[in-house]
């Protein structure tokens, strides 16, 4: 018995969250596992995954079916790495198969799989039956697991790069106009440094080249167009140098704040601002 209304009432609330807990816990488990009615199911990563999630967090001793719970989870394990292994096979070979020099396929990680083809990376998604291409962590494309797909886009990204792609330069000369663009408009002196993102919007307008299916400048294009006038060795031109702010700490963590330039397939940094100052 309870000696207060008090006690009671708290009782009855943890009791609710616990049945509550245990009903929405059940009603995923439960789609999961009727997903997997067919031996066709049991070959998809992505069903065996969501139940063997569901197994793991679910006590099924409260359906009168907890014997077999470690059993599945087991099973279900054993068969989740038979597939990935497998499937990671095939997609390495149907590539290696597929590109005109398998040595420029380089693994950069195995869990998750990302692979560098240059001068993208792929990031491999088997639960999810798909695959990702991107350049300096920005997402460009995504495909499924089929090798003559993955190799088609990378082809067109690739493409897409060479049609829009200005020579280093021309890109200097637009880049350095751009930031004196924001810098009238916020009415801040020479050589003020900006967060780099504020370059997006003017080199939309001055860029050259016409940029396909955009509405806004790719956040790609300007990793890549950095990231080649730094190889290029024109980061000066005519004793104004243009310097970038590095992104540390908790500046990090808001990706849409910074840029990542990449340096070569292994390496790159994050920015948050950038500079032009008297060399």
């Amino acid at each position: 018995m309870f000696e207060s209304e008090s006690e009671l009432l708290v009782a009855i609330q943890a009791a609710a969250k616990s049945v509550n807990s245990v009903l929405t816990s059940g009603k995923a488990l439960c789609k999961a596992l009727e997903k997997l009615d067919t031996s066709k199911a049991l070959d998809r990563q992505d069903y065996v995954s969501d139940a063997l999630e569901a197994l793991k967090v679910t006590d099924l001793t409260l359906y009168g079916c907890g014997a077999q719970q470690q059993d599945m989870i087991k099973t279900l394990e054993s068969r989740l790495h038979k597939m990935r292994m497998n499937a990671r096979q095939a997609l390495m070979n149907g590539l290696s198969q597929g590109v005109e020099k398998p040595e420029h396929l380089k693994v950069l990680s195995d869990s998750p799989l990302v692979i560098y083809m240059h001068p993208l990376t792929l990031e491999v998604h088997f639960e999810q039956t798909k695959a990702v291409w991107t350049y300096a962590h920005e997402q460009l494309q995504t495909v499924s697991l089929d090798p003559e797909e993955i190799i088609a886009a990378h082809h067109a990204l690739v493409d897409t790069f060479r049609a829009s792609r200005i020579d280093s330069q021309t890109f200097w000369k637009i880049c350095k106009l751009s930031y004196d663009m924001v810098l009238l408009k916020d009415g801040h002196p020479a050589g003020t440094r900006i967060d780099i993102v504020e370059l997006l919007a003017p080199l939309m307008w001055l860029w050259p080249n016409a940029l396909k299916k955009t509405t806004t400048f790719p956040r790609y294009l300007l990793a890549y167009q950095l990231q080649k006038l730094r190889s290029d060795k024109l980061l000066q031109s005519q004793n104004i140098r243009l310097e970038l702010g590095t992104a540390t700490g908790g500046s990090t963590r808001n990706k849409a704040n910074v840029l990542f330039v990449p340096m070569g397939a292994f390496e790159g940094q994050y920015y948050l601002s950038i500079c032009f100052k008297q060399a």
